[in-house]
């Protein structure tokens, strides 16, 4: 946490990534705060300063050299995020693959935006993981990700992170975990991403990813969660295909975002505004006067 005079900001010194990442920040004097993101991508040597601002203040970032890459609606308490990057050298500003993920993506954006579970394998079952489940999500996440923006791969880091930041599901086949997602939520913001997504590939092709997007969705809105979000691989037909159909928004493309399956890679953003979960066993009388 830097506290100067006129802003604060927490930002995470992210080496994985090769980038700073403003976890969250407030202030007045949004020029210097920018100066001061500069210096400490400079100072280490990163390619890329990446934040997600308040609206009153985008386009001071964009007047100190940041570039804006995607909306997310509602993300600070029913009011829009602005996610914005400062690129530090030619090589991370420019993706190579930018044709090849627009064609992807409007093949995904021409099919309908409706989804049908699919029922779960025989001898399979969805439930919530917890910390028992540490080891075993360790090889799963290790075997689909040869790299990953998070260490999904370090026990210490899932101790940290399942039930307190974030909440697992998991599907397992003949008791071993073949699937898994995450929802981590912010009740400052109210606003959750869908992440930690990972299949072995002998179970892919079943619909087991939306399974488990629709049962953090159901497990988000008890957290009363305003807006979901996920940043997914560009290149990846098959997880933005599963998002566009549970009905979230393309809402952008962060370049060279993150360290992922070996290389730095881009990443579609998908937003989804959520209903209140309201108990269906109620009965709401309105008396018209």
């Amino acid at each position: 946490m830097m506290i100067a005079e006129d802003f604060t900001v927490e930002v995470f010194i992210d080496c994985t990534n090769e980038r700073v990442k403003v976890l969250d920040y407030h202030g007045a004097n949004i020029p210097a705060l920018a100066e001061y993101l500069n210096y400490l991508a400079r100072e280490n040597g990163f390619g890329k300063v990446v934040l997600v601002s308040r609206e009153a203040d985008w386009e001071t970032f964009l007047s100190r050299g940041f570039i804006l890459e995607g909306f997310i609606k509602s993300y600070f308490r029913g009011k829009t995020g602005y996610c914005l990057s400062r690129f530090f050298g030619k090589e991370r500003r420019i993706s190579q693959f930018i044709e090849d993920e627009d064609e992807i993506l409007q093949q995904i954006l021409a099919q309908p935006a409706a989804v049908k579970l699919k029922k779960l394998p025989e001898g399979s079952r969805l439930r919530s993981a917890g910390t028992d489940d540490i080891p075993v999500l360790v090889e799963l996440f290790t075997a689909v990700f040869p790299s990953y923006p998070t260490p999904l791969n370090r026990p210490e880091y899932l101790e940290q992170v399942i039930g307190k930041k974030a909440h697992f599901k998991v599907i397992e086949n003949q008791g071993k975990i073949i699937s898994a997602a995450s929802a981590e939520f912010s009740r400052t913001n109210m606003a959750a991403e869908m992440t930690d997504c990972a299949t072995l590939p002998d179970y892919r092709g079943q619909g087991l990813m939306s399974i488990l997007i629709n049962a953090l969705e159901d497990e988000m809105r008890k957290e009363q969660m305003q807006t979901l979000y996920s940043l997914s691989r560009a290149l990846s037909h098959g997880i933005n295909l599963v998002f566009h159909r549970h009905g979230y928004t393309y809402g952008g493309r962060l370049i060279n975002n993150c360290n992922i399956m070996g290389k730095f890679e881009d990443m579609n953003l998908w937003v989804k505004e959520l209903e209140p979960d309201i108990p269906r066993d109620i009965n709401i009388n309105i008396d018209i006067i």
